[in-house]
């Protein structure tokens, strides 16, 4: 395949998925400390919520792993180092996310405040390094995507980002991708989600993403 890109992807898809995290990572550990000791019927709804946040953003940096990093450090090489900067902070952020997750079974358990203290000051360091990251991204990788990679290439990282998380996982997801994007930028996705997804998310994905969020919101 040539390296040359006549035509450039639009890259913005990937804000509108960080701001998913983002706001995850500022509403997650106030609803963790918000549980209360013996109440683990909405410890439980919570940490369905932490666990869905990992389990998108495993996805999310796998891809990146597989796929966008190789093609970026072989096409901007005189930006090796920027790279090289992500994957060390993707090693940081997987270690992180490694003791979350550790800390999950004992809160959904037990939501004693010893405990919910632990998992969200976990997630609140979770989210600084997970923000300084897509900031960084967001600034310079982005671009060097949109000049490197071909329209096909940044669809296919797309792709690859769904294949890794389960089948009934992925309304759930468009659904929260949806539900923070803006007018404009929902059009945008609309028309490159395929047409199940787009037919699924009118029809019962918006609303029942509403419920959830209600719910977890204990509205």
């Amino acid at each position: 395949m040539s390296d040359i890109v006549t035509a450039k992807p639009d890259v913005h898809d990937m804000v509108v998925v960080h701001r998913t995290f983002r706001q995850s990572c500022a509403e997650l550990p106030e609803l963790v400390r918000g549980l209360r000791p013996g109440d683990t019927a909405r410890a439980q709804l919570v940490v369905d919520a932490v666990r869905f946040m990992l389990m998108g953003l495993e996805a999310h940096h796998v891809s990146e792993d597989e796929f966008l990093w190789p093609r970026l450090a072989a096409r901007a090489a005189v930006r090796a180092d920027a790279v090289t900067r992500m994957e060390e902070q993707h090693h940081r952020l997987e270690e992180l996310v490694t003791e979350v997750s550790g800390a999950l079974d004992g809160l959904a358990a037990d939501p004693r405040p010893p405990v919910c203290e632990q998992v969200a000051a976990q997630l609140t360091e979770l989210g600084s390094a997970l923000n300084a990251h897509m900031d960084e991204e967001e600034t310079t990788i982005l671009p060097l995507a949109a000049e490197c990679l071909s329209v096909a290439e940044w669809e296919e990282l797309g792709e690859i980002s769904l294949a890794k998380l389960e089948k009934k996982h992925l309304l759930r997801a468009f659904s929260a991708l949806m539900a923070v994007a803006t007018p404009e930028e929902q059009r945008a996705i609309l028309t490159k989600a395929p047409l199940p997804a787009r037919i699924l998310w009118r029809l019962t994905g918006r609303r029942s993403h509403a419920r959830w969020e209600a719910r977890l919101r204990g509205a």
